[in-house]
């Protein structure tokens, strides 16, 4: 049986380089040691760590990480579009497959520049994927910005519903117009949405997409969330959120393909 992989994790300690200025920074540390006990105790086999917002750009421990379990950890970076194709080259020798657009409190407009047009030009070349953390409107018009390039589009914590899965414009985004947007999603974080009905949400996004198309993610270690939620929870949801056969292929499969993990 293929390995099971949680496609969304985070991890920092204080010896890390932060943002300047970021919008939270937590008091405490998640070091890698502590996260990879976490999948054992849960029979968890892979994982992905995505950059988080305080961290910026400065993708070290991140990459560090990576290189110190090469098969067993994939990456996703934050990154400046002026950044060299030197540094592109290094990240993802390291394991970074793809970059995250934290776009909370950001307008659309931030990304209408030549230098981020390049460097999405150059990501595609690359066949890495653009991550997007957004929600409502701004999360559309990035989702219509991207299409002009054949990026693999991934979008964080279910597009961040503001309303249930029949009336909501994002998850009505997300499940039409997939012969031209390639869009994955991940079933993550239902604590960072103003909706509630998931498996409302889950039904119509495996109707529309297939599980072909969402990743299940822990979200660990739940930044201002904390003491909501837990990795035992984040298991127990996606089990009730997703029937079998498919919960398989979203656990296993759809990220072990996406990430490269086993090649």
């Amino acid at each position: 049986m293929s390995k099971i992989v949680d496609a969304h994790a985070h991890v920092f300690t204080d010896r890390c380089r932060f943002a300047d200025n970021p919008r939270h920074r937590p008091r405490y540390e998640a070091p890698l040691a502590t996260y990879l006990d976490l999948l054992d105790h849960w029979g968890i086999d892979c994982g992905v760590l995505v950059q988080p917002s305080f961290l910026g750009t400065h993708n070290d421990y991140l990459m560090e990480c990576l290189r110190r379990h090469p098969d067993r950890l994939r990456g996703v970076a934050v990154i400046d579009p002026r950044v060299s194709d030197v540094s592109l080259d290094d990240m993802e020798s390291s394991g970074i497959r793809g970059t995250r657009l934290n776009w909370i409190g950001r307008t659309v407009d931030e990304l209408q520049t030549a230098g981020w047009a390049d460097l999405f030009t150059r990501l595609e070349s690359r066949c890495w994927h653009v991550e997007v953390q957004a929600e409502g409107r701004t999360l559309l018009a990035i989702l219509d910005l991207l299409s002009r390039w054949e990026l693999d589009l991934v979008i964080d914590h279910f597009g961040r519903p503001q309303t249930n899965a029949w009336r909501d414009p994002v998850i009505e985004r997300l499940c039409t117009g997939t012969a031209t947007q390639r869009y994955w999603v991940k079933c993550s974080a239902p604590y960072r949405s103003q909706s509630d009905g998931f498996a409302d949400v889950c039904k119509r996004l495996l109707e529309s997409l297939g599980p072909q198309r969402l990743m299940w993610g822990s979200d660990w270690p739940w930044t201002e969330h904390e003491h909501l939620y837990s990795y035992e929870k984040a298991l127990h949801d996606i089990e009730q959120w997703i029937p079998q056969p498919a919960l398989e292929q979203v656990i296993r499969e759809t990220p072990r393909q996406f990430y490269g993990f086993d090649t």
